[in-house]
């Protein structure tokens, strides 16, 4: 499911459950399954492949007064919720106190002369925490807290919204511990002109010397950021191919770092592709990606030590790699 659709269907889900009168006393420490959405700002789950253990949640908030403009800079607090069998109410879990990470959107354009130029297209902004769940099921998250200019995102006399989310016993997807796929991508040898593989405002050309196959032997760490600039759906993936760059300078003796484009960018630049999940790289269904950007950090045994979908920060990304690095002999 490609990540700004989704953001659809839970704004839909929220819609067709703020709707029910769960009123009522539903015990110590349960909570209504769901509460009315009369609040100007919504918040929607954007992470949609979660399962049993500690995992990377990313939300974000709606401002729902003219549109859909995301909100960032909050200051927020989510409460997690297990729905109870009745489906009618839920128990409360665990706190945690999201860090909030504001990214500006970009994309590239190429001009018949082959310039490419880049361009911004306002900010957005997420909650991520990290956490652990210890039960498969549907759950709840209790969004509350201030804006940038300290007022309540609730309102006055208004009730917190609970989006619903589904944790799965195991992920969809490849999940950190696994053995990370043995990928063998096109090469910049393979091609005449790199930027039929890199739509990058500046490709380099060290990111595509290295097949995924060979650098998960190498005995040295690996960062694969898959990301296109271009064609990015979500218009995140130049933010992120950016800090995955400047972590490339500093780490590129430690680590190795591979960028993938997740389309064959010829044939979407031939319009030949009625959608671009039409024209996916090989890559990208080995890793068992259906969206984009995704960032992935594996270790020097060849093993998923981290993944990141959507927005990330220098930081958070860093981090990551600096864990790795730490456990490589």
């Amino acid at each position: 499911m490609w990540l700004a659709p989704a953001l659809l269907i839970v704004l839909a889900l929220l819609a067709a459950c703020g709707g029910g009168d769960d009123s009522g006393d539903d015990g110590p420490g349960n909570s209504p399954v769901a509460s009315p959405i009369g609040s100007r700002y919504l918040p929607v789950v954007i992470s949609s492949d979660l399962a049993v253990g500690e995992q990377r949640f990313q939300a974000g908030l709606i401002d729902q007064e003219g549109g859909t403009t995301p909100v960032a800079g909050a200051k927020l607090h989510f409460k997690f919720y297990l729905l109870n069998t009745d489906g009618k109410s839920a128990t409360e879990r665990f706190d945690a106190e999201p860090e909030a990470v504001t990214i500006t959107k970009t994309y590239t354009h190429t001009h018949e002369d082959g310039t490419v130029e880049m361009h911004e297209a306002g900010e957005t902004g997420v909650y991520i925490t990290y956490v652990t769940f210890d039960t498969a099921g549907f759950w709840g998250v209790e969004v509350t807290g201030t804006l940038a200019d300290g007022s309540s995102i609730v309102g006055d006399g208004g009730e917190p919204t609970r989006p619903f989310f589904q944790v799965s016993e195991k992920s969809a997807g490849i999940a950190v511990g696994d053995p990370a796929p043995a990928t063998r991508q096109t090469l910049a040898s393979d091609v005449a002109d790199i930027r039929s593989i890199d739509t990058s405002l500046t490709p380099i050309l060290e990111q595509h010397n290295l097949t995924i196959a060979d650098a998960i032997v190498s005995g040295k760490p690996t960062v694969i950021a898959f990301a296109t600039p271009a064609f990015c759906i979500t218009q995140l993936c130049g933010p992120t191919k950016e800090i995955f760059d400047g972590l490339y300078e500093q780490y590129k003796d430690q680590a190795n770092f591979i960028h993938i484009e997740p389309y064959d960018v010829d044939r979407v630049r031939a319009g030949e592709c009625q959608n671009l999940g039409d024209c996916v790289v090989p890559a990208l269904n080995d890793f068992r990606l259906s969206s984009e950007p995704w960032v992935f950090i594996i270790d020097a045994q060849g093993k998923i030590a981290a993944k990141y979908d959507g927005v990330v920060s220098e930081d958070e990304m860093e981090q990551g790699l600096l864990k790795v690095l730490a456990s490589t002999p």
